[in-house]
């Protein structure tokens, strides 16, 4: 439950203003502009030493000097003057406070023992902090705006989405938008460096009051992963929906983001694979980030994905057809039941994309044609492309009633940027993109994914796994090499099978006579690879020979390969003689500790599909069955291996197991570890055992990655 505190933020009885200015052109003279001119009918308190009075209120000399003990304390000072002032409040009784100034963690060391000092004093106090270096709150739904973005003055509706940012110039942006776009908000919050509050206190906070439906989050990083996942499931038993925006995605973006606020954006990857696993809805772009919360807030998801498309022109209806098929959109059938609906059909041109041509025209044929598709059982969201037609208006206006009145998801485009046209759809909360075609769609992919995992999630009996202790002999293992970065060959290979990896056959030898011996009786075909300790890619560095059939190619393979690793400063030569195991297919396993969200499962196939096409997929541990299932599925080599299913070999089953069993030991071994590397496995075509060809685990905490370096 979150901490009653935060409330005040939003909900104060009082408020002091310090370094509270009379000129409204500065900072420091809008939160008491704001506070003046709203609904607040609590009591404001200016705090200026150099003011008796400011806007018709008494204005104090310092905090101490207060009649009470304000419930939240604005600070719009200098932020070297900000520790002292914070312990006034703090020695006042202030509760909480919202610390507006820059100049901390974002600025340098300087400005980081500035933000120390200032945690220490919130502490010792006991006082809830948002910020520093925020805009502060607003409380949409009361009208009571404790801040001084320049959104707060803005004739925000009250509505059902809250929204949470680290950026309080892009919370600005969102609020202007918010207006443009007729969408209520019910909170706004800017709340910069997170001394103290972080997003996960107000997205809890917001989730569990009553009027929001939708939270809505820009963040460049989250302190605590784990928290936020929790939260989205906590909003996913309220029926509510987490809407994010994420930025610092990019390795660019993640150093603005350092340099911005201090605060480590996190692998992109890491966190989309989070949202995803979670039915958390991404979006890139803040016209999406808008339109997905107000879908979300105002219309039914879309449970089949079955979209059918009106727009006003030939080439519209082609692109939009162009655009369905590049982000995986179905087009819907138009059924019978629909066709008989509309009196002109036998001059229309009934196809999805739906052309109006020269029937637009045509007395009563928009209103029939937009009822006829938004009562159509055979599609489940419906989406306007349009352009300058004669009779725009009238059609967005049967378009946006229609979808009302059967409860279908719309969204609409419009080619011309007109007020009164996307007033038309706004009045029916439809999201209007103004000539933004790949953020429509995107937001439509986002909004059919989210029903997807609503549905798997509502179908799901199994139940999250539970920790349990490590298989009998791990801990041994890892005890015995605890001073070293990488475990050796040996020892990976006896921990994979205590995890039920079955593991190529192989024997270790230091001359080619015992190569010989070894490869006789393992038979032939076998490999051979150079051992040396700690070396993380034996093939780059050529230490791993090609397929060996004879004792004549093992001497030519073995000499060469003595001859390898004594370039590499090898005097005690060792070498791993490996059965050659057949195989049709290779695939990739992988496990990491991210910082943000702790430990990470990857799975591809190998080759051309992780290396050049950069096709895998990653997931938050413990995984269940349906999550490895619907991470194989995502892949989008995905075919192949449902085509081997098709011939009877059940890799889709096998590496089911395999991730799961993976997703154990990333548990189980959290905090023992850094990374496991499991590339290549072979999957062969006449069984249904997967065989690990090579893998590697990382004991040291330095070398938390995937080793392989395209994944990452």
């Amino acid at each position: 439950m979150y901490d009653p505190r935060v409330r005040l933020l939003f909900e104060p009885q009082s408020v002091a203003i310090i370094g509270a200015s009379s000129d409204p052109s500065k900072a420091s003279g809008l939160p008491l502009r704001n506070l003046v001119k709203s609904k607040f009918t609590g009591r404001v308190y200016p705090v200026n030493p150099r003011a008796t009075e400011i806007n018709g209120l008494p204005c104090y000399p310092a905090v101490t000097d207060l009649p009470e003990a304000a419930d939240l304390a604005i600070l719009m000072v200098d932020a070297k003057l900000s520790a002292q002032v914070l312990e006034d409040c703090g020695k006042r009784g202030v509760k909480t406070a919202i610390v507006g100034s820059a100049g901390f963690s974002e600025s340098g060391r300087d400005g980081q023992e500035r933000q120390a000092q200032l945690s220490d004093i919130a502490k010792k106090y006991d006082i809830r902090v948002c910020g520093p270096n925020c805009h502060g709150t607003f409380n949409v739904l009361k009208g009571i705006p404790c801040g001084y973005d320049h959104s707060y003055a803005l004739p925000l509706n009250p509505g059902p989405v809250a929204i949470a940012s680290h950026s309080g110039a892009l919370l600005g942006v969102l609020g202007h938008r918010a207006v443009q776009a007729n969408q209520g908000l019910s909170y706004m919050v800017s709340n910069g460096n997170e001394m103290d509050l972080d997003l996960c206190d107000f997205t809890e906070f917001f989730l569990e009051d009553e009027s929001t439906k939708v939270v809505a989050v820009l963040m460049e990083g989250l302190k605590d992963g784990p928290r936020f996942i929790d939260l989205a499931q906590r909003a996913h038993d309220l029926g509510k929906t987490i809407v994010v925006l994420k930025v610092g995605k990019s390795e660019r973006g993640a150093i603005t983001t350092m340099a911005h606020t201090a605060r480590m954006a996190g692998s992109g990857e890491v966190y989309e694979a989070a949202f995803r696993q979670y039915g958390i809805i991404a979006t890139d772009t803040v016209e999406a980030f808008l339109g997905a919360a107000q879908m979300a807030a105002h219309q039914p998801v879309p449970a089949g994905g079955r979209m059918l498309v009106m727009t006003s022109s030939g080439a519209g209806a082609s692109l939009m057809a162009d655009k369905a098929s590049e982000y995986g959109i179905k087009l819907a059938d138009i059924s019978d039941q629909a066709k008989e609906r509309i009196p002109q059909r036998r001059t229309a041109i009934l196809t999805n994309p739906f052309d109006t041509a020269g029937a637009s025209r045509s007395p009563g044929f928009l209103t029939d044609v937009c009822e006829a598709f938004a009562s159509d059982p055979a599609n489940d969201c419906l989406l306007m492309y349009l352009g300058p037609l004669a009779v725009r208006h009238d059609y967005a206006r049967s378009f946006a009633t229609a979808s009302a009145k059967f409860g279908k998801t719309a969204a609409a485009i419009i080619m011309l940027s007109e007020p009164d046209v996307r007033d038309i759809f706004q009045a029916q909360h439809i999201p209007v993109f103004d000539a933004a075609t790949d953020a429509c769609l995107k937001t439509l992919r986002g909004y059919i994914d989210y029903s997807h995992f609503l549905a798997r999630r509502n179908a799901a009996t199994e139940e999250m796994p539970v920790g349990r202790p490590a298989p009998a002999g791990v801990d041994v293992i890892l005890q015995a090499h605890r001073n070293e970065p990488m475990l050796p060959q040996a020892s990976t290979v006896e921990l994979l099978r205590a995890y039920g990896f079955r593991c190529a056959s192989y024997q270790s030898v230091c001359s080619l006579d015992d190569a010989t011996a070894a490869a006789n009786k393992l038979g032939y075909p076998i490999i051979l690879k150079g051992m040396i300790a700690n070396m993380a890619h034996r093939s780059d560095a050529g230490l791993v020979s090609g397929k060996i059939s004879n004792d004549g190619e093992l001497y030519t393979h073995f000499t060469a390969l003595e001859n390898r690793m004594r370039s590499f400063g090898q005097e005690d030569i060792q070498v791993n003689v490996e059965s050659f195991v057949p195989h049709d297919q290779e695939v990739i396993l992988g496990l990491k500790y991210d910082t943000t969200f702790g430990p990470v499962i990857l799975c591809g196939l190998g080759g051309i599909f992780t290396e050049i096409l950069k096709d895998y997929a990653l997931r938050l541990a413990p995984l269940t069955m349906s999550e490895a299932e619907d991470m194989l599925s995502s892949l989008k080599a995905f075919p192949v291996l449902r085509q081997a299913a098709a011939k009877g070999m059940p890799h889709i089953a096998s590496l089911t197991a395999a991730l799961l069993r993976l997703s154990d030991l990333a548990v189980e071994l959290r905090g023992k570890i850094s990374a496991v590397d499991i590339n290549p496995v072979g999957l062969s075509s006449d069984s249904s055992q997967l065989t690990v060809l090579d893998a590697k685990i990382h004991l040291d905490e330095k070398c938390g990655g995937f080793q392989n370096e395209n994944a990452y």
